[in-house]
């Protein structure tokens, strides 16, 4: 078993990496995997939209567009020809739509070398960008939107939710200057009518957001059965970006993004391309790049040659999980949260220098392996069946690992005051029948890097492990990997380092309720070196005891947090050396209120931390931080706050050991603080009871009163919910 884990390692690790592939391009399966339901595609034809007979839906007040696109022909100019229909989101038509609140895009789908499931598009609406900043000297082609023309095409209102706009821009009679700039970049905007063209719309100037498209083929008419490119869905993008809204907001849909981020688009002061596969491959990978790494930095050049520097920006996951950007029938394996695209194997079946080198960008394919004239021969060596294929070299050879590891707390007794705890567990390995582990004597266990650890904490409520003996408030920890004992089942038993507190010993303070045993940790097996182990972190599990509870059972803690919404970003969480891992409950153990660094006179507590954490600017939070509900229950981030959340310390005091004489923060103050942290909003929450200085014996004897949930409290007249725009 160990050995094959460690092959399996070997064969990744000195596996070529390749980047994510396709030049956009296709496949709807990799070989000789059986292609699922297709996942749906096109547009779904709403009902016509109900017209009221006075004060139809004001177009500037909707907070929900419900734009289709019904119908696209081209006139006798080559002008298209767009029919479309608009409604808010109960249905109502809208019937006062202007010009100026549309932007029309049109582009056509060229093909690739590669085969027809590869592609890209090419906007026939484009404007020539002289460089003005930056190290560019030459002009460039960017597509846009036709107000780049300095005229718009013609917009007709029927007066009953429904619009037609005519293009001013001619297929067949673009500009001289953008044909002329075209020729020099080697680009080919020639009107191609049996190929697969797309229109789509942006709205501006509603709080609600919209970017209906449309595909066709020209020549026939044709909407269905027609080769598109499907490569991301923008309900992946989603999980972390809460909502994608790019260029002031309006842009929201890939489908929209790629009609412009294609090949055929440059930054003239950058000389980077805005191309879609290549752009965001880069920003994403972002200080990671080689080229940053080497000193240089990645910059795009934006609206009035604003400089967007993504140098320093760092992805909150393993850039090897394509699957969490685009994915299709061959490359999901068992993962049900993804959106799949009809081309959303691409990335590993048809490798491309341009999507390859985005990330890896110090390869010079002129000279790799020869040289590298065209993408032709790519696939030779990183094709889905080779030892250097794309996905075979993007494996995540330690999380692959980790499946073969999971604990399990089987018991926990003698948990009273006074009593000594003792947790009875197993390690197991399901990807062998469950066959448990001798975490005594086998080498993944037995490994210098090796850690097992079984931790407790006390009281459920909040905890704050007084009488821990310790002068931090940390859980209590035994080394399960030196002091279990055999049951000779499979099983081991552990005795916790100190009786639960009953008051005894200093600071004099009995544990009550209930408490928490977690087991935490990782293996180790032999990596690709000589001597070199690759850590595997096991996923922690926790299981709650009673120390006093009345009918003795235990009492959970709360749960503020949902684990499957951070791991929507992280996709894993894995920290202090790869031993907490995967677990709200074992953070919150030691990120209590009541933990207070000295070594940074800085709280830990996990209510503060995390707001901090992710709403520093250097952090670049992707998604919304006023969205509550991005990382919170529904219930989790309400006010008011349980009555058993304790303040947050601040100083502790004389006595380390003893919370009498902490000075805290009252909690809701220290929760909204770590977001809101300017003088005003600090003025707000002292006059209205909150304190950043008080103990926390007063806000229990009720001599300080946060009255935040008077206007706070949901239902109230300024709900968190209302105030943060929560849906």
């Amino acid at each position: 078993m160990f050995k094959h884990m460690r092959n399996c390692l070997l064969v990744g690790l000195v596996g070529l990496l390749v980047a994510c592939g396709g030049s956009g391009g296709g496949g709807d399966r990799a070989p000789g995997v059986d292609p699922g339901p297709p996942p749906p595609g096109g547009s779904v034809p709403p009902a016509q939209p109900e017209i009221p007979e006075s004060s139809p839906s004001p177009y500037a007040e909707a907070e929900e567009l419900l734009a289709y696109i019904s119908d696209v022909t081209l006139n006798d100019d080559d002008q298209a020809v767009v029919k479309f229909q608009l409604t808010d989101g109960k249905g109502v038509a809208i019937t006062d739509l202007t010009a100026d609140d549309v932007y029309f895009v049109i582009s056509k789908l060229q093909g690739s070398p590669l085969g027809k499931l590869t592609g890209t598009w090419q906007s026939y609406v484009n404007s020539i960008e002289d460089p003005e900043v930056g190290t560019g000297t030459e002009s460039r082609l960017q597509a846009s939107f036709e107000f780049i023309y300095g005229s718009w095409g013609e917009l007709t209102n029927d007066g009953n939710g429904t619009y037609i706009y005519r293009f001013a821009t001619s297929l067949t009679d673009l500009p001289q200057t953008i044909l002329d700039q075209a020729a020099v970049e080697g680009l080919n905007l020639d009107y191609e009518p049996d190929r697969t063209h797309r229109v789509a719309i942006q709205f501006n100037g509603a709080p609600g957001k919209a970017n209906p498209n449309y595909d066709w083929v020209p020549v026939t008419g044709a909407t269905d059965g027609i080769f598109t490119m499907d490569i991301a869905a923008t309900e992946n993008c989603n999980r972390c970006h809460d909502p994608l809204a790019i260029h002031g907001g309006g842009r929201i849909e890939i489908e929209y993004c790629v009609s412009c981020h294609n090949a055929g688009s440059t930054d003239a002061d950058s000389t980077n391309t805005v191309d879609m596969k290549v752009m965001i491959h880069k920003l994403h990978r972002g200080a990671n790049l080689p080229s940053v790494q080497d000193g240089g930095e990645y910059v795009i050049y934006g609206y009035k040659n604003s400089k967007h520097d993504y140098s320093n920006l760092h992805y909150p996951q393993d850039i090897r999980n394509c699957v969490n950007c685009h994915v299709g029938t061959g490359t999901v394996g068992d993962r049900t949260d993804l959106v799949l695209t009809n081309q959303g194997d691409n990335w590993a079946e048809y490798p491309t220098a341009a999507a390859c080198g985005s990330c890896h960008d110090d390869v010079d394919f002129d000279r790799h392996k020869g040289g590298q004239p065209d993408d032709s021969r790519c696939s030779q060596c990183h094709g889905p069946d080779k030892t250097y294929g794309v996905e075979n070299s993007h494996r995540m050879l330690v999380q692959e690992a980790r499946e073969a590891f999971e604990a399990e707390i089987l018991a926990v007794t003698n948990t009273g005051p006074g009593e000594t705890p003792v947790v009875n567990f197993k390690v197991t390995n399901p990807l062998n029948d469950d066959e448990p582990y001798d975490i005594l004597n086998d080498p993944v266990w037995t490994n210098s890097s090796s850690s097992l650890s079984v931790r407790f904490a006390w009281s459920t409520t909040d905890y704050t492990n007084t009488g821990n003996g310790s002068d931090n408030a940390s859980s209590i920890s035994a080394n399960a990997l030196e002091d279990a004992v055999d049951n000779g089942d499979g099983s081991y038993r552990v005795n916790a380092p100190q009786p639960i507190p009953d008051g005894s010993e200093a600071p004099g303070i009995a544990a009550t309720g209930s408490g928490v045993a977690v087991i935490e940790g990782r293996s180790a097996i032999e990596g690709e070196e000589e001597d070199v182990s690759e850590r595997v972190p096991l996923t922690n599990v926790h299981r709650f005891f009673s120390i006093d509870e009345a009918d003795g059972g235990p009492q959970e803690r709360r749960k503020s947090v949902e684990l499957e919404s951070c791991l929507a970003c992280h996709s894993t969480l894995v920290f202090h050396g790869g031993n907490r891992n995967d677990s709200i409950d074992d953070c919150v153990t030691c990120h209590n209120p009541r933990y207070f660094s000295t070594r940074n006179s800085k709280s830990v507590d996990f209510k503060v931390l995390i707001h901090e954490l992710h709403g520093r600017e250097e952090v670049d939070y992707p998604g919304n931080l006023s969205n509550c509900m991005g990382c919170h229950t529904e219930k989790g981030y309400t006010l008011p706050l349980a009555a058993t959340v304790l303040g947050t310390t601040v100083d502790l005091g004389n006595n380390l050991q003893d919370p009498r004489d902490d000075t805290v923060m009252t909690p809701t103050t220290a929760v909204c603080s770590s977001c809101h942290d300017d003088s005003v909003a600090a003025a707000h929450m002292t006059s209205n009871g909150g304190s950043f200085s008080t103990t926390q014996q007063a806000i229990d004897d009720g001599q300080v009163v946060e009255q935040c949930s008077v206007c706070h409290g949901s239902g109230r007249s300024s709900d968190v919910a209302r105030v943060h725009d929560i849906p």
